[in-house]
């Protein structure tokens, strides 16, 4: 061991001019520092564990709801199948079909997703109603005629499920 810690003295004081007093200060002043830091990484008081555990609960809770709610689109820009997704939370973000009769979706605040539940609608769709109602209020279902894709039969298969 010593003649490894002559050799780092040697090295130092040819090649990078340190004196032996700089070499053993530098070496005293990295192993305070990593005494330091495993002390730091490696113990734990109870107050610390305590810290930890709670918010490593608060993430998994946080990533259960987001599991539970996340919607996203597939590469096409269509919404992803939720159907793995609790029974209470899938009609909150499915397509709307025949028996979703109480529920109506205004056109003139709803969001991307909520616009995509309408049968028919998909991203570019309601990104084009978004622009519509950034022009002018949608005020009737016949406004929705304006839009490049949204004709006479899918404006019927969507009017029970509008309001304005």
């Amino acid at each position: 061991m010593n003649k490894f810690v002559e050799k780092i003295q040697t090295f130092a004081r040819n090649n990078l001019s340190i004196t032996k007093q700089e070499t053993i200060f530098v070496v005293l002043l990295f192993l305070a520092l990593f005494i330091g830091l495993s002390n730091k990484l490696f113990k734990f008081d109870s107050n610390q564990k305590a810290t930890v555990q709670f918010i490593r609960r608060l993430i998994d809770s946080i990533a259960e709801a987001e599991r539970k709610t996340f919607v996203g689109t597939d590469i096409y820009g269509n919404p992803i199948d939720t159907s793995f997704v609790d029974k209470p939370f899938k009609s909150e973000f499915s397509k709307l079909t025949e028996s979703d009769t109480n529920v109506k979706i205004n056109l003139n605040t709803a969001s991307r997703v909520e616009l995509m539940r309408l049968p028919g609608i998909g991203e570019k769709t309601a990104q084009q109603i978004i622009e519509l109602r950034k022009r002018k209020p949608i005020r009737k279902k016949e406004d929705l005629l304006e839009i490049k894709g949204i004709g006479k039969k899918k404006l019927q298969r969507i009017e029970k499920f509008i309001s304005f």
